[in-house]
This record gives C-alpha cells, sequence and structure tokens, in this order.
C-alpha cells in the first residue's frame, strides 16, 4: 500500500463515545447557566475540543466556570466509558486488516490524553496502537480544524503529510486534514453526510474503508 500512515480520529471513530459525551455536555447544561440538547451538541460540537465549548458558549452571553465544567463533564464521561463504551462495529476488523498487512497507524484527537485512553483500553483495541504514534489536545495549542494534531501525528511519526490518509466523522476533522496537507475520508455514522462533502472518500460503515485503503 503506497499510503504510508492512517490516521484515525477517537471519538466517533474509533469508539462510539460522541452519543455519550453529548448526552452528557447536555444533561449538566443547565447546572452551569446554559441550555443545550443532545442534538444541538451533536449539530455544534461534534469533532471540537473543550475549549472551543467552552469558548463558544461564553461567545454567547453564558457565565461559565470552565474549570468546574471540565470536572463534571469529565467525571460523567469517563463514568460512561467505563460502562458503555463500545468500539464502532468494524473497527476491530479493519485494525486487524491494517496491522497485519504492516500498514503503520495513529491516532489524532481533540480529546486529551486520558480520555484516549480510556476509551482504546475499555474497548479492548489498544493493542493495536502499543507502538503508534497518538496525539491529543495535550500536546497542542490549537484543535481542530487548524492542521497542528495532524501535523504533529505526522512528524512525530516521521512522514511527510501528504503520504498520510485521515479517518474522521466531523467536518472539522476534514478541514484540518485538508490543511495539513492529507486526504480524508469521511465517516458518516452519526454525521449527516451532506456536512462531509469535503472529504475525498465518504463511508458510512467501516467496512467500506479498507477497500479504499487496500488500493490507494
Amino acid at each position: 500500500m503506497p499510503s504510508a500512515l492512517v490516521i484515525f480520529d477517537h471519538d466517533g471513530v474509533l469508539v462510539d463515545s460522541e452519543p455519550i459525551a453529548m448526552s452528557v455536555l447536555a444533561s449538566i447544561s443547565t447546572d452551569f447557566g446554559f441550555q443545550l440538547t443532545a442534538d444541538e451538541a451533536f449539530d455544534r460540537y461534534l469533532g471540537t475540543s473543550f475549549d472551543y465549548v467552552v469558548d463558544d458558549l461564553r461567545r454567547q452571553g453564558a457565565i461559565i466556570d470552565r474549570d468546574a465544567l471540565h470536572a463534571q463533564f469529565h467525571d460523567d464521561l469517563f463514568a460512561g466509558f467505563r460502562t458503555r463504551l463500545t468500539p464502532i462495529p468494524g473497527i476491530p476488523e479493519l485494525l486487524t486488516h491494517l496491522t497485519d498487512s504492516h500498514q503503520p497507524i495513529a491516532i489524532a484527537s481533540s480529546g486529551n490524553s486520558h480520555r484516549v485512553t480510556l476509551g482504546i483500553t475499555s474497548t479492548g483495541i489498544d493493542h493495536f496502537f502499543a507502538d503508534s504514534v497518538i496525539t491529543t489536545a495535550d500536546d497542542v495549542s490549537r484543535g481542530k480544524p487548524f492542521p497542528d494534531l495532524f501535523l504533529t501525528t505526522a512528524e512525530r511519526a516521521r512522514i511527510d503529510p501528504e503520504r498520510c490518509i485521515v479517518i474522521e466523522d466531523s467536518p472539522f476533522g476534514v478541514e484540518a486534514a485538508h490543511a495539513a496537507g492529507m486526504r480524508a475520508i469521511g465517516f458518516a455514522r452519526h454525521t449527516p453526510a451532506a456536512t462531509l462533502r469535503d472529504a475525498d472518500w465518504l463511508i458510512t460503515t467501516m467496512d467500506e474503508a479498507w477497500p479504499i485503503l487496500a488500493r490507494d
């Protein structure tokens, strides 16, 4: 396979965490002075960093104690991870195909390191990434849609950005991949396909990813 590195987003691509995250954000919203439904959270914050969420809510007039919101959100989120989190259907099989083919893989996530580590260990896919580059929000000053996460991942893996393919489920993620000079597979599971129209390929199940990667 000519593509040197396959970079996975974490939330919504490797693990089915986004329904948990958005429901948690909605459930604690009134306690922190703003009103938000899970559907609204999906529409506005899918694929963004926690700081982006806080900044956006403040722009809308909410007065938010960032540290208190961060603590409550992550306490509830991680409790959900431990009891309800599953891998995205087809991910174990795709990772098996890639590792059996000696294809380098990596993770680039807007979540923090603890969130990503808990996500991949809770779902039993951590062994696939034992020797992989994992870049999180802790490693960069700007999250998606800026390209920093992907450029840092490519640099750490010592692979040119143009030889990387990113699998993303958010418009911000696709935008960040393109800004980094990488191609992107848009994964429309929880995301409306129309919002991922700028991706180089569009898939609705992970079963569709392997044929793209195998022939590219």
